[in-house]
């Protein structure tokens, strides 16, 4: 059984379109369709076509239900002007598949127990939990699950707390490695492998020149996708 897994594509078709998976029995969405990139739509559509399973992000429920996503201060302009945007473009189809998105779900495949939210299980649309935090031992302590699949950060990890492996595809559409490649990752009968991909980054950079929002704010996001950081972060843990 092989599972592709992918997070955070945020608006970015260019980097979904260029996934190099495509022998695969299943793909799974840990959330964050929508926001900051040019094609929302384009992707909610492909998701909803394609993946077997998907969880509701925090970027989805602010889109589907019009309501703040929480974003912490680096992000929290770019968050309200492409919300903005991405309620202009999408459809009613795309906003009610959006709410339909479950906050988590519990698949078992060939006796592998899996647990899957967007961001962590106390908190599954907001909460900010890096690979490197002890919280992880009191996250994963009362779930009866092999493999907890998570997103949020748009950083790739594995960790092992106790029976438990928690794992992190990092970001297709937003990497945040330092490096522009698009993230996701495998399971395929109990292997795990994070990978990574180089995908046409100058297409969503002008996709991002026409979302109708400030120049400064196109310019930090194009800067972001360039270079996996964005220049206005400084030592506060961002809720993307």
């Amino acid at each position: 059984m092989k599972i592709v897994i992918i997070s955070d594509i945020h608006g970015n078709l260019a980097a979904l379109k260029a996934l190099p998976e495509h022998n695969f029995d299943e793909l799974w969405c840990m959330g964050d369709l929508v926001d900051y990139g040019p094609n929302p739509h384009e992707v909610v559509e492909w998701v909803k076509q394609q993946a077997k399973i998907a969880v509701r992000g925090n970027h989805d429920h602010a889109a589907g239900f019009s309501v703040d996503p929480h974003c912490s201060a680096p992000f929290k302009k770019l968050a309200e002007n492409t919300l903005r945007f991405t309620q202009a473009v999408c459809t009613q189809d795309d906003f009610a598949y959006l709410r339909s998105l479950p906050v988590r779900q519990e698949p078992t495949i060939d006796s592998t127990r899996f647990y899957v939210v967007h961001a962590m299980p106390s908190d599954p649309l907001f909460g900010y939990c890096p690979s490197e935090s002890e919280r992880w031992k009191q996250e994963v302590a009362g779930i009866s699950a092999d493999v907890v699949l998570v997103g949020h950060t748009h950083t790739p990890f594995v960790r092992r707390e106790s029976n438990t492996t928690i794992l992190n595809p990092g970001s297709l559409g937003q990497p945040k490695t330092g490096r522009p490649n698009a993230c996701y990752a495998v399971w395929e009968d109990g292997r795990i492998t994070l990978n990574e991909y180089e995908y046409p980054v100058g297409e969503t950079v002008r996709g991002i020149q026409g979302m109708p929002i400030p120049k400064d704010e196109q310019e930090a996001l194009i800067g972001l996708l360039q270079t996996g950081s964005l220049s206005s972060e400084r030592s506060v843990k961002p809720t993307v």
